[in-house]
């Protein structure tokens, strides 16, 4: 019976099965391919609403279900020390939605939205823009109603 975590790195995703083939240190060293682990999801994270960016070589740490070495479950990264970003969180994925049921609030000195086609505010009822100072619009051809 397996207790506690080990090291392994992801070696392959299966985004459609939620799965990941590991190489388990230790475990599968010398083996061909690795062992097919699950995920265990942070509680409010769905497996079947969200899925996260998950990338081949990331260090990961495994436990084994019922203490089963055939049955890996990733539980989360593994810390990489040195050369690692500060005061910066990322979240990469192909889409993201935010879905709040009353309000979002981004407060921050400095708010960049950039969208390298088309970003686009739709309100269904109304659009407020309030500033203490100054409200500047910049653009080649700037349409009011269609016009």
């Amino acid at each position: 019976m397996l207790l506690g975590f080990k090291r392994a790195k992801i070696l392959s995703y299966n985004a459609k099965g939620r799965t990941a083939k590991v190489h388990i240190h230790g475990m599968t060293d010398g083996a061909s391919e690795g062992l097919t682990a699950t995920f265990a999801y942070p509680v409010g994270d769905s497996d079947k609403d969200t899925e996260r960016e998950i990338l081949t070589g990331e260090d990961v740490y495994v436990f084994f279900e019922n203490g089963e070495e055939s049955r890996p479950v990733i539980a989360f990264f593994s810390s990489h020390g040195e050369n690692a970003i500060v005061d910066t969180r990322r979240i990469r994925q192909e889409n993201i939605e935010l879905l709040a049921r009353t309000k979002i609030t981004a407060k921050a000195k400095t708010i960049e939205i950039d969208g390298s086609e088309t970003v686009n505010i739709h309100g269904a009822v109304q659009i407020n823009l309030t500033s203490e100072a100054k409200v500047s619009i910049s653009a080649p051809q700037i349409s009011m109603n269609g016009m």
